[in-house]
């Protein structure tokens, strides 16, 4: 039995569709979506309809000017012909010469759910939350695979790994994807355990990011009780979500940035409110202690010796209750502090690096199991005064109840 090749499958498929005139002037009508320009000059983009779409080619010797006010979304005219790419067996539609017909149906649509949400406020300034300054537990809406979530997790390893990330595993395109957005949104929106809130997915056509333009999705934003940073497509890609949301972010990686503050800075922070605390208490009491004088300076002695004993029991007893209040007061933000930073101090691993603890490491790797120790290997036990190198003779494992 004779076997043909791929080659030669590809080749008799686009002989017959050249030899076919009918798809070798055509003129066809739809909307651009997925429109990019390729560094050699080359447009690519797909032209779709409600029911179906293809993929199509400008090249950059035919391109000119037709490009210039061309953009995602519009609807157009595109005379070309069909033609196969052998290397990658693909159907494309080659434009010769395209002609735009301005907003096409899907940025016609964008722009008039645009419109109506605006109408009720969902973007209003006045109506946006500010970010935590010190946030502990940050939820994070994306899918559970891919680009986004990785370097979300690397900034807050880099920046602050004591921070509490906690995934709601959504999916990011799609018809399917609009319920389950609103009903994670929701959830999150209404968890005060959480700090802020990260929705983001990487770019994409305005087709792929429509599921973040529904209005479902958008009002789920703007009700949510927790500060929401937005970071949807490429930086020049807006959606409505953006508009509603607290605060936009350029990228998933600079949402990372805004959501995890760096430990150090946290550090100064609480440095320097201590320090403010402290000052105003001392301003305080300069102040009453010259109110004091100035009433004392005002009170006639020898005239008004049963009026001075009645102001002077009377000043006694606001310096008592005065003082009483900044003893409270002291106390108070003295608690506080002290709360802070021994919650602080049980989240610095040196902790238990002091109290004898070691971190143990084994070919790079940190070891947090007996059965992840590897014999005959050199084992790195890192204390809190030097680190130790030895090797392992036997590692010996202990059942589920410790026997």
């Amino acid at each position: 039995m004779k076997y043909e090749s791929v080659s030669a499958v590809v080749n008799r498929i686009k002989e017959d569709l050249q030899r076919d005139y009918r798809l070798q002037s055509i003129a066809m009508e739809g909307n651009i979506i997925g429109l990019k320009r390729a560094s050699n000059g080359h447009w690519y983009m797909n032209i779709r309809d409600d029911g179906a779409s293809i993929r199509a080619v400008l090249f950059r010797g035919r391109a000119g000017t037709m490009m210039n006010t061309v953009r995602e979304g519009d609807s157009v005219v595109v005379v070309g012909s069909i033609n196969v790419y052998e290397k990658g067996g693909t159907l494309s539609f080659i434009i010769e010469r395209l002609f735009s017909q301005g907003m096409g149906n899907l940025q016609a649509q964008y722009e008039r759910t645009k419109a109506e949400l605006a109408a009720k406020g969902y973007f209003a300034q006045d109506r946006k939350k500010a970010l935590p300054r010190f946030p502990w537990r940050v939820g994070i809406l994306t899918a559970r695979t891919g680009a986004v979530l990785h370097d979300i997790e690397k900034i807050r390893a880099e920046r602050n790994p004591y921070i509490q990330p906690i995934l709601y595993a959504v999916p990011v395109q799609g018809e399917g994807a609009v319920p389950e957005l609103v009903k994670n949104l929701t959830a999150a929106g209404n968890n005060k355990s959480l700090d802020v809130l990260i929705l983001a997915r990487g770019g994409g056509s305005m087709e792929d990011l429509w599921c973040f333009n529904d209005a479902r999705v958008v009002e789920a934003v703007f009700a949510a009780q927790v500060p929401i940073i937005t970071a949807v497509g490429h930086e020049t890609d807006t959606t409505l979500v953006d508009y509603a949301a607290d605060v936009r972010a350029a990228t998933p990686t600079h949402a990372a940035e805004l959501a995890f503050p760096r430990f150090e800075d946290m550090e100064l922070q609480l440095s320097s409110l201590a320090e403010t605390v402290y000052e105003t208490m001392r301003l305080r009491i300069e102040r009453l202690q010259h109110e004091l004088e100035q009433v004392t300076a005002r009170i006639q002695l020898r005239r008004y010796d049963d009026f001075l004993a009645a102001k002077a029991e009377n000043l006694r007893h606001l310096l008592t209750a005065s003082q009483q209040r900044l003893d409270y007061l002291f106390l108070q933000k003295e608690s506080e502090l002290a709360k802070t930073q021994a919650r602080m101090e049980v989240l610095n691993p040196l902790s238990l690096l002091r109290k004898g603890y070691g971190r143990l490491e084994q070919d790079g790797k940190v070891i947090t199991a007996a059965k992840a120790v590897k014999k005959d290997r050199p084992l790195t036990i890192e204390m809190a005064d030097g680190t130790i190198i030895t090797d392992v003779k036997e590692v010996t494992g202990r059942g589920k109840n410790g026997e």
